[in-house]
Protein backbone atom coordinates (compact mmCIF):
# COMPACT_ATOMS: atom_id res chain seq x y z
CA UNK A 1 0.00 0.00 0.00
CA UNK A 2 2.75 2.48 0.86
CA UNK A 3 4.30 1.77 -2.55
CA UNK A 4 1.10 2.88 -4.24
CA UNK A 5 0.93 6.01 -2.14
CA UNK A 6 4.46 6.88 -3.16
CA UNK A 7 3.39 6.80 -6.82
CA UNK A 8 0.45 9.20 -6.41
CA UNK A 9 2.50 12.40 -6.85
CA UNK A 10 4.09 10.99 -10.00
CA UNK A 11 0.69 10.03 -11.43
CA UNK A 12 -0.81 13.41 -10.54
CA UNK A 13 2.12 15.24 -12.12
CA UNK A 14 1.74 13.16 -15.28
CA UNK A 15 -1.73 14.55 -15.93
CA UNK A 16 -2.28 18.25 -15.35
CA UNK A 17 -5.71 19.39 -16.58
CA UNK A 18 -4.82 23.07 -16.01
CA UNK A 19 -1.77 22.75 -18.25
CA UNK A 20 -3.98 20.88 -20.74
CA UNK A 21 -6.45 23.78 -20.74
CA UNK A 22 -3.64 26.17 -21.65
CA UNK A 23 -2.50 23.86 -24.47
CA UNK A 24 -6.10 23.68 -25.73
CA UNK A 25 -6.49 27.46 -25.59
CA UNK A 26 -3.23 27.99 -27.44
CA UNK A 27 -3.37 25.27 -30.09
CA UNK A 28 -6.91 23.95 -30.44
CA UNK A 29 -9.25 26.95 -30.42
CA UNK A 30 -8.76 27.66 -34.12
CA UNK A 31 -10.68 24.48 -34.92
CA UNK A 32 -12.48 23.34 -31.75
CA UNK A 33 -14.54 24.87 -28.98
CA UNK A 34 -12.38 23.99 -25.99
CA UNK A 35 -14.31 25.51 -23.08
CA UNK A 36 -17.46 24.18 -21.47
CA UNK A 37 -19.03 27.63 -21.50
CA UNK A 38 -17.86 28.81 -24.93
CA UNK A 39 -20.17 31.26 -26.65
CA UNK A 40 -18.54 31.19 -30.07
CA UNK A 41 -17.48 28.32 -32.31
CA UNK A 42 -15.59 28.03 -35.55
CA UNK A 43 -17.95 27.02 -38.35
CA UNK A 44 -16.04 23.93 -39.41
CA UNK A 45 -18.20 21.06 -38.14
CA UNK A 46 -15.55 19.66 -35.82
CA UNK A 47 -16.66 18.37 -32.42
CA UNK A 48 -16.35 20.56 -29.35
CA UNK A 49 -14.18 19.40 -26.48
CA UNK A 50 -17.26 19.08 -24.22
CA UNK A 51 -18.88 16.84 -26.89
CA UNK A 52 -15.72 14.74 -27.11
CA UNK A 53 -15.59 14.48 -23.31
CA UNK A 54 -19.24 13.36 -23.20
CA UNK A 55 -18.41 10.24 -25.18
CA UNK A 56 -18.16 7.67 -22.39
CA UNK A 57 -16.88 5.06 -24.85
CA UNK A 58 -13.80 7.16 -25.62
CA UNK A 59 -10.55 6.10 -23.96
CA UNK A 60 -7.36 8.05 -23.41
CA UNK A 61 -5.66 5.78 -25.98
CA UNK A 62 -8.27 6.72 -28.58
CA UNK A 63 -7.79 10.41 -27.83
CA UNK A 64 -4.02 10.02 -28.07
CA UNK A 65 -4.47 8.41 -31.50
CA UNK A 66 -6.66 11.33 -32.60
CA UNK A 67 -4.03 13.84 -31.44
CA UNK A 68 -1.37 11.97 -33.40
CA UNK A 69 -0.05 13.94 -36.37
CA UNK A 70 -0.84 10.93 -38.60
CA UNK A 71 -4.54 11.60 -37.97
CA UNK A 72 -5.99 12.85 -41.24
CA UNK A 73 -7.38 16.23 -40.14
CA UNK A 74 -5.07 17.14 -37.28
CA UNK A 75 -2.11 19.46 -37.82
CA UNK A 76 1.24 18.34 -36.47
CA UNK A 77 1.39 20.18 -33.16
CA UNK A 78 4.48 18.22 -32.07
CA UNK A 79 3.08 17.71 -28.57
CA UNK A 80 5.21 15.75 -26.16
CA UNK A 81 3.71 12.74 -24.38
CA UNK A 82 3.37 14.90 -21.25
CA UNK A 83 1.51 17.59 -23.18
CA UNK A 84 -0.75 14.94 -24.73
CA UNK A 85 -1.45 13.54 -21.24
CA UNK A 86 -2.28 17.02 -19.97
CA UNK A 87 -4.56 17.76 -22.93
CA UNK A 88 -6.36 14.43 -22.47
CA UNK A 89 -6.74 15.12 -18.74
CA UNK A 90 -8.28 18.50 -19.59
CA UNK A 91 -10.72 17.00 -22.08
CA UNK A 92 -11.80 14.37 -19.54
CA UNK A 93 -12.19 17.11 -16.91
CA UNK A 94 -15.02 18.50 -19.07
CA UNK A 95 -17.13 15.38 -18.53
CA UNK A 96 -20.39 15.99 -16.71
CA UNK A 97 -20.22 14.87 -13.12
Amino acid sequence: MSGLLALLPVYAAAQDADAGREIARRWCTACHVVERTATEAPANGLPTFPAIAARVDLSSDQLRAAINPQHSRMPDLALSKRQQDDLIAYIFSLRAR
